[in-house]
């Protein structure tokens, strides 16, 4: 009879271990998830800042919306979406000039002008602001996935 008992309290034990590895589990699940969306948004903004040169024309810097899908799953609908843009509202253009004052670049700043380009029109570069977005998607159209947004600001040009 007691080894019966001991035996019911050791089943016991064994269920509750289970139990709670498997919360473990599907919250260590949950993380991974999120810190690849994480990941997605952050190599977002370097795929842009590292894309600069594509976007330059004669003049100020005028980037067009990125909307790129992520081979990062073999099932193309399953890829994750990279795109400017802030939460829920799809690609947009999200990049806007800033003014060098908000930035705290005055006018009549000392530089060096020896590594400056002589056909640039603004030496001093201009400042931008810039929202990336990376959606992961859940398989159903309707329903939206988890989504990351990075902002940030950068300086572009001599």
């Amino acid at each position: 009879m007691l080894t019966l008992i001991a035996i019911a309290v050791l089943m016991l034990l064994v269920g509750g271990a289970i139990q709670f590895t498997n919360r473990n589990r599907e919250a260590s699940v949950e993380k991974l998830r999120g810190e690849r969306v994480s990941s997605c948004a952050e190599a977002a903004r370097r795929h842009l800042l590292s894309r600069l040169s594509l976007f330059q024309t004669s003049g100020p810097l005028t980037l067009t919306q990125l909307d790129t899908k992520l081979i990062d799953d073999p099932d193309p609908n399953a890829r994750s979406r990279m795109m400017t843009g802030h939460y829920d509202l799809g690609p947009d253009k999200t990049v806007t000039v800033v003014s060098a004052e908000t930035m705290g670049a005055a006018g009549r700043q000392a530089r060096d002008l020896a590594n400056t380009a002589p056909s640039s029109a603004n030496l001093q570069g201009q400042y931008y602001r810039v929202v990336v977005n990376c959606e992961e998607p859940t398989g159903n159209p309707a329903i939206k996935g988890r989504q990351s947004e990075v902002e940030f600001l950068f300086r572009y040009g001599l």
